[in-house]
C-alpha cells in the first residue's frame, strides 16, 4: 500500500467508523443549533410576544430575568440532550457493529476467493434487500468460479489421461527400435502414424470445443434445408460405412423440409460427428438410419444405430468430455471423446437441443437434434 493510500485509511478510517462519526456530527450538530436558537433568540421572542399580547409592563418587569430564563432552557436541554445522545450512540454503535460484521464477511469472502477457496457462503446480513442481493450475487459467483475451476482442472487431468496412450505407444516402439527389437518397417510406420494422427485430432478438437465454448465461433446463421444437409453428411460417410458392411438409411416424415436459421458448416459437422460415433459404436452387418421430422414448430433429425447401446445411468454422460462408456476399449477408439461434447454445444450455439436415448447394452443408440423453426438471423 502506498504512503498516500495509507494517509487516506488513516485519515478517513473505514466506511463503518465514518457513518458512525457523520451520524453522531448531525446529531451534535442538530443539538447545538436548538441550543443557541433557545438560549440566543427564544428570551427576546417571549419578550416580543409578551409586548403584542399588551402586556408591555410585565415584559418590561421580566427583562432582568432573561439570564435566569436561559438557564432554565440550557438546563431542560441539557437534560433531554445527554439521554437523546446516549441513545443517538447506542444506535450508532449498533450500526457500527451489524455493518463492520457484514462488510467484514465480504472482505473474508473476497480474500478466499482470491486465495482460490470458493467454498465460501456469505449469509444474508439483514441489512436489507440491496445487501440480501449482494450475497446472493457474490455466492453465484463463488459458484460459477468454483464450476469453471473444477471443468479447468478436470479438462487437464484428462488431456494429461488422453495423451498418455499414445505418447507411451510412441515411446515404447521408439525404445524397441533402439534396442532392436522392433522392426523400422510399415506397420511401425502405421503405428506411428496412428498415433500423431490421434494426438493431432486430440489438439484440433479441443481448440474446436473451446472456440465453441467460449462463443469464439462465429456463427453464420443462413436459411438452409435440414434435409439437404442430412443427405450431404450421409454421402460422405457412405464410403466408411460400407467398409464396415454397416447400411446407412435415412427416411421422413411430415411435409417437405423447408429452410430454416442454420449455419451449414457447423451443422454439417454436427451430423458427422454423429454419424460417425454411430459407425464407431455398430458391428459389421448393423445398421444406422437418420430420421427427419419436419412439425411445424421444430425440426427433429435422429441418428439412431444398432450398436452397443447404452446404459441408462449414463445417458446424461455420453455429453461429457472425454466420456466413453466402454472404458476398457478406449485406445481401439479412433475419436477423442470430445465428439459428442462439441455436437452439443454447436447445437445449443444455434437455438437448439441434442440428447441422447437407449434401451440398454445391446439395443442401439438414438440421438435426438431438435431445431427450433423460429431462430433470430445474425
Amino acid at each position: 500500500m502506498t504512503s498516500t493510500e495509507n494517509d487516506r485509511v488513516w485519515s478517513w478510517g473505514p466506511l463503518t467508523v465514518r457513518l458512525m462519526l457523520a451520524q453522531t456530527a448531525v446529531l451534535a450538530v442538530g443539538l447545538i443549533i436548538v441550543v443557541a436558537t433557545a438560549v440566543l433568540v427564544g428570551p427576546s421572542m417571549f419578550y416580543r410576544e409578551l409586548v403584542e399580547a399588551g402586556h408591555a409592563y410585565a415584559a418590561t418587569g421580566l427583562i432582568h430575568l432573561e439570564d435566569a430564563f436561559r438557564s432554565v432552557i440550557l438546563t431542560a436541554l441539557v437534560i433531554g440532550g445527554l439521554p437523546a445522545l446516549f441513545i443517538a450512540g447506542l444506535l450508532s454503535s449498533y450500526l457500527y457493529r451489524t455493518i463492520g460484521r457484514s462488510l467484514s464477511s465480504f472482505s473474508t469472502a473476497a480474500r478466499e476467493v482470491a486465495a482460490g477457496n470458493y467454498d465460501v457462503d456469505v449469509t444474508s446480513t439483514k441489512l436489507g434487500p440491496e445487501f440480501d442481493s449482494l450475497a446472493t450475487s457474490f455466492n453465484d459467483m463463488a459458484a460459477r468460479l468454483a464450476a469453471v475451476d473444477t471443468t479447468r482442472r478436470q479438462l487437464l487431468a484428462d488431456l494429461a489421461h488422453e495423451m498418455r496412450t499414445p505418447l507411451a505407444s510412441l515411446k515404447g516402439h521408439l525404445e524397441g527400435i533402439e534396442d532392436g527389437v522392433v522392426e523400422w518397417d510399415a506397420r511401425t510406420i502405421g503405428i506411428f502414424n496412428a498415433q500423431i494422427t490421434r494426438m493431432e485430432r486430440l489438439a484440433h478438437d479441443i481448440r474446436q470445443l473451446t472456440a465453441t465454448e467460449e462463443a469464439t465461433a462465429k456463427l453464420q446463421l443462413t436459411l438452409q434445408d435440414p434435409g439437404a444437409l442430412t443427405a450431404q453428411a450421409v454421402a460422405a460417410i457412405e464410403p466408411a460405412a460400407a467398409a464396415k458392411n454397416i447400411t446407412v438409411t435415412t427416411n421422413s416424415a411430415g411435409p417437405l423440409s423447408t429452410p430454416i436459421p442454420l449455419d451449414p458448416e457447423r451443422m454439417g459437422q454436427v451430423l458427422g460427428n454423429l454419424l460417425e460415433n454411430a459407425l464407431g459404436h455398430t458391428p459389421p452387418g448393423g445398421s444406422v438410419t437418420v430420421h427427419t421430422d419436419n412439425a411445424p414448430e421444430a425440426v427433429t433429425i435422429t441418428v439412431t444405430d444398432t450398436g452397443e447401446g447404452i446404459r441408462p445411468e449414463h445417458l446424461h454422460d455420453v455429453f461429457a468430455r472425454f466420456y466413453r462408456v466402454h472404458t476398457g476399449r478406449e485406445a481401439h477408439r479412433a475419436g477423442s471423446g470430445l465428439g459428442l461434447a462439441i455436437s452439443k454445444s454447436l447445437v445449443e450455439a444455434q437455438g437448439g437441443t441434442l440428447e441422447a436415448s437407449s434401451d440398454g447394452l445391446g439395443h442401439g443408440a438414438s440421438f435426438h437434434i431438435r431445431l427450433p423453426r423460429t431462430r433470430a438471423l445474425h
